[in-house]
């Protein structure tokens, strides 16, 4: 007869068996999340698996909004809003469009700019005041 002892965690209705070792593991593993969800509770901290009984077939976290998740409506006004604009960019010369990706998209400083071209610093804003004003006009219409 075989005096060793067997492990058995349940997965879904049924019994597995396991080693020892992996038992092991599994309750203490369970233990670590008990006691952080004991500690949390006694801190005032609200945890999502409250919610988990709420509603049948739904878990807590489930309830709330994934704010990672873009809405549509604000992809399509972002994804027209682009297009208006690269159409913009098209108007300006090469001068005022080398301006705009020197400040916007390699985001220099206007200082920055002014000691790598030689143009003073005010001459830089204006120019860029400038330019924005042109963008914003035709963006509008």
């Amino acid at each position: 007869m075989d005096n060793e002892k067997k492990f058995y965690l349940r997965v879904g209705q049924n019994a597995e068996e396991v080693s020892e070792e992996i038992y092991k593991e599994y309750y203490k593993m369970r233990r670590r999340e008990r006691y952080l969800e004991e500690r949390d509770i006694a801190h005032g901290q609200f945890l999502y698996s409250q919610f988990d009984n709420v509603y049948e077939d739904i878990l807590g976290e489930e309830l709330l909004k994934d704010s990672t998740k873009e809405d549509v409506c604000d992809s399509v006004v972002t994804k027209v809003m682009i297009e208006k604009l690269r159409k913009s960019l098209k108007l300006l010369n090469d001068e005022e469009l080398e301006l705009i990706i020197d400040l916007f998209y390699k985001e220099k400083s206007q200082r920055q700019l002014s000691r790598e071209i030689g143009i003073p610093l005010m001459t830089i804003n204006s120019r860029k005041d400038c330019i924005l004003k042109k963008l914003k006009k035709h963006l509008e219409n």
